[in-house]
């Protein structure tokens, strides 16, 4: 499976780039002869695109998208409409409603999605964070500190295995979007031909 990994985030301090530049060893470490990652947030001639990030989603991604989602609040927060004037927001939602799976970091996380956003919860899996390996975790981690901690078992190891698995997942079934009654409210915003 050839996949097209966004890593623009990897380069700043943010926990995004934290989680970003984790996710992309862990995926190297655990990928199967035949994977292949690219990394690029231009996805041509990827069989799947994941980006690590709401701002790396694509409107109209030319493969199954994944979309890792951290925080809802961020998407629902009246400040973010007021500052990107709305139309920026909304094109984030409809990037995620587009993509073929949503990961979240927590069951809370994934259930504030399916509510504030309206994704299928079926198109939604969690898949815990795990703290950098390489940073001593302090009680203000921040990774840590906007969700649920980790099983004690989990390794990023295990995330690595758990979003190849979420990759097959979109390649299995690619055509159908994240988003229940999408097609509905898109059929009633499109203007009929007249008789």
């Amino acid at each position: 499976m050839k996949v097209a990994f966004d890593s623009r985030p990897g380069g700043s301090a943010h926990r995004t780039a934290q989680y970003s530049r984790c996710l992309l060893q862990a995926l190297r470490d655990t990928a199967g002869e035949r994977d292949e990652i690219l990394e690029t947030h231009r996805p041509r001639r990827a069989e799947v695109f994941h980006a690590p990030w709401i701002e790396g989603a694509m409107l109209h991604s030319p493969c199954p998208m994944v979309v890792t989602v951290d925080d809802v609040c961020a998407l629902t927060r009246r400040s973010e409409r007021l500052r990107c004037g709305g139309v920026h927001l909304h094109l984030r939602h409809l990037a995620l409603q587009r993509a073929a799976h949503v990961i979240v970091p927590s069951e809370d996380v994934a259930g504030e999605a399916v509510a504030a956003l309206g994704l299928d919860r079926e198109r939604v899996f969690v898949i815990p964070q795990v703290s950098d390996p390489t940073v001593a975790p302090t009680s203000g981690d921040p990774l840590i500190a906007g969700c649920q901690p980790a099983p004690a078992a989990w390794t990023w190891h295990d995330v690595g295995r758990a979003t190849w698995r979420v990759y097959a997942e979109a390649l299995a079934r690619p055509e159908r979007p994240c988003v229940s009654g999408l097609s509905r409210r898109l059929a009633v915003r499109t203007p009929r031909a007249p008789s």
